[in-house]
């Protein structure tokens, strides 16, 4: 009887497949745990309330000579009241604290006055995070890793500290265009700096640059002054990656001929693409110069060799 009740409540739950997953030996840790970072002394004072919004953040310590932070903005209670919210069900832990922290110095340190944009993009932000070895690279085995800046940039956004507008995609290049993230009122309110003296500052440096914007000074300026730096930027991106791809072509194209021919084809397209105006100034020996200067930026110089075709038999 005992066996047959068994058999039966057997039956009654699923059988799973077994198969060959199994968990990884690897640390699942994040590889810095905490990342820091200061302004360093070549830099200059930030201009007004910004400025404010730093001193209020970090200072020098005395004892030691180095800078240290005089307030961790992940301890706010402004974190507290909107954690369920935001959705989170718990505090912060530790890495995250730390990457909040360092996070918020140096978003402001890259902030553009005018338009509270963040002009580096994520993979940029994070290798500054990052610690860095004698010759100031990058150390792979305690690296930020950019995809905790992008949660991190996601929580924020849940939190009303930043805006991140649409990705657009290139459809010629086959890339998305950099990400850039825009800081809110929010954001410079918990830094504690004046806001009417922000607003002024701010007013002031989009009337110097600003082009017949009306209205200087209501949010439609700010709204103008940052499509306006969105399109030169994209611009900026766009032509960047077409004169690559346009550069990697002819390197490409030329890659395969002698020395010699090199030489005559870079002259006949040095011809073909200098105002006339240059040639007609240019003499033989600064025109070879250029010749060799510019196979030498394509790196198909002295030192580079084509490789034999094959030969199909």
């Amino acid at each position: 009887m005992a066996e047959q009740i068994s058999e039966n409540t057997s039956d009654n739950f699923p059988h799973f497949k077994s198969d060959q997953r199994r968990r990884g030996s690897h640390s699942v840790a994040c590889k810095c745990s905490n990342p820091q970072w200061f302004a360093p002394k070549t830099y200059r004072r930030l201009p007004g309330e910004m400025g404010h919004a730093m001193s209020r953040l970090v200072m020098k310590d005395k004892r030691t000579g180095k800078m240290v932070l005089r307030q961790r903005m992940s301890r706010h209670p402004y974190f507290v009241r909107l954690r369920e919210a935001a959705g989170r069900k718990r505090d912060f832990r530790p890495e995250k604290q730390a990457l909040y922290d360092a996070t918020w110095v140096l978003v402001i340190q890259r902030a553009d006055l005018a338009t509270s944009v963040v002009t580096f993009n994520g993979s940029k932000l994070a290798n500054d995070l990052s610690p860095k070895d004698a010759d100031g690279k990058v150390i792979p085995e305690t690296r930020v890793e950019p995809c905790r800046l992008s949660r991190l940039f996601e929580e924020w956004e849940r939190f009303g500290l930043i805006e991140r507008p649409n990705l657009e995609w290139d459809p010629v290049e086959k890339y998305w265009m950099p990400r850039h993230i825009v800081l809110t009122d929010m954001f410079w309110q918990l830094c504690g700096v004046d806001m009417d003296k922000f607003y002024v500052q701010r007013n002031e440096r989009i009337e110097a640059e600003a082009q017949g914007i009306i209205e200087a000074g209501t949010h439609d300026s700010v709204r103008a002054a940052r499509k306006r730096w969105y399109e030169n930027m994209r611009m900026a991106t766009l032509l960047k990656r077409r004169e690559k791809a346009v550069k990697e072509k002819r390197r490409k194209k030329l890659g395969k001929l002698p020395l010699d021919e090199r030489r005559t084809a870079m002259a006949s397209w040095l011809i073909r693409t200098l105002p006339n105006h240059e040639l007609m100034n240019t003499d033989a020996d600064t025109f070879d110069r250029l010749v060799w200067q510019s196979l030498n930026q394509l790196e198909l110089g002295l030192g580079y060799e084509p490789v034999p075709p094959d030969i199909v038999h």
